[in-house]
């Protein structure tokens, strides 16, 4: 037989043989030790630099959820900070500090309004997700910061061109830190009210579910009650992405996604009941083995809480982020969707979509 004959044609090959090939050679040039440590960030600060916790923390009455009695009517345009709390973008700002460099992927800094009031401000693909994923945590009946989305406005002495597209968030609430909370070891952990956050960072998709992400705060003016929440949502509705994704030569690999609706609706969400414990669907590792194994009937309480939201209140908690109107109806059909699910859950095992 000749050589001719022995040659392989190339487009015989699927699209999963060539893809592996193109792993391998590139498994080839990464260095040596390269995956000795998990693809997702690790949970919080390393061992031996967790946040101290403070006296004000261990002896605080500690609080996660409190009932909604006007979940019905609340607003979910302008969440918890209400209309008033809102920036005005025709105002004037002031830039006041930097909390790195203007190239980071969700850059922010700290800026001072006309009346006095302090905000963070946050740059980057996070920021409509996170004001969205605050209006329906807060919905629901968990503490949040007052967020708002700024389409336009001017910084003075902020040296960045671009200042759109902007997460204003409100420094001078009214709360005080005191401390950050671990997600696998709480005073909540077991209970319905911890099993429903989980349920909403499993609804949200929210891949980063690290302590430093969390917050512990006492309102000014010494209330003993000590309110846990998640102060960062905004690696949420969008998509994981591939574990291989910044691997090199795979650059058609697809990549984490924070607030894009499209990615979001491919995401599954229930995979199925497990000895009585719902199976969340997240491929980021660390996160999903947080939101694994919720109790089927704490999944169905926040299932109905969220069933009470109205389609106009669900889709205010879009439009307030700067959404599209198709990427706001895309998105408020498929949280109903998933809410469905949840009020729908049994003890059997539920098929995936």
């Amino acid at each position: 037989m000749s050589w001719r004959n022995k040659k392989m044609n190339t487009s015989t090959f699927s699209k999963k043989a060539l893809l592996l090939i193109t792993l391998m050679a590139a498994l080839a040039v990464l260095p040596t030790g390269a995956f000795t440590h998990s693809a997702q960030k690790p949970d919080g600060p390393p061992k031996g630099k967790t946040e101290a916790t403070s006296e004000d923390v261990k002896n605080g009455q500690a609080v996660l959820w409190q009932e909604p009695t006007d979940l019905e009517s609340r607003d979910l345009f302008y969440g918890i900070g209400g209309r008033e709390g809102a920036p005005d973008p025709a105002g004037k700002f002031t830039f006041t500090a930097d909390h790195g460099s203007p190239e980071d992927s969700n850059p922010k800094i700290d800026v001072k309004d006309e009346r006095g009031r302090t905000w963070t401000v946050k740059f980057g693909p996070e920021v409509k997700a996170e004001t969205t994923a605050t209006r329906i945590v807060w919905a629901v009946g968990y503490h949040v910061d007052q967020d708002y989305f700024v389409e336009q406005a001017t910084i003075d002495g902020y040296k960045r061109l671009k200042t759109r597209d902007m997460r204003f968030e409100r420094d001078d609430d009214g709360w005080k830190k005191v401390g950050r909370w671990d997600w696998r070891n709480n005073a909540f952990v077991g209970t319905r009210e911890f099993d429903g956050l989980r349920t909403l960072m499993a609804l949200l998709h929210n891949v980063d579910l690290q302590e430093m992400n969390t917050k512990i705060v006492r309102r000014k003016g010494g209330s003993e009650q000590l309110v846990y929440y998640v102060n960062d949502l905004g690696a949420s509705l969008g998509s994981t992405g591939a574990w291989f994704t910044k691997i090199p030569l795979l650059t058609k690999a697809p990549s984490e996604s924070k607030g894009v609706a499209k990615d979001y609706v491919k995401n599954d969400f229930i995979a199925g009941v497990k000895n009585g414990g719902v199976d969340f669907r997240i491929t980021r590792r660390l996160a999903n083995e947080i939101v694994d194994g919720v109790k089927v009937e704490h999944a169905r309480w926040m299932g109905n809480l969220l069933g009470r939201l109205s389609e106009k209140q669900l889709t205010d908690a879009f439009r307030t982020a700067g959404f599209s109107e198709s990427e706001v109806a895309t998105y408020v059909k498929e949280i109903r969707e998933r809410i469905n699910q949840l009020q729908n859950l049994e003890s059997a095992t539920v098929a995936s979509r």
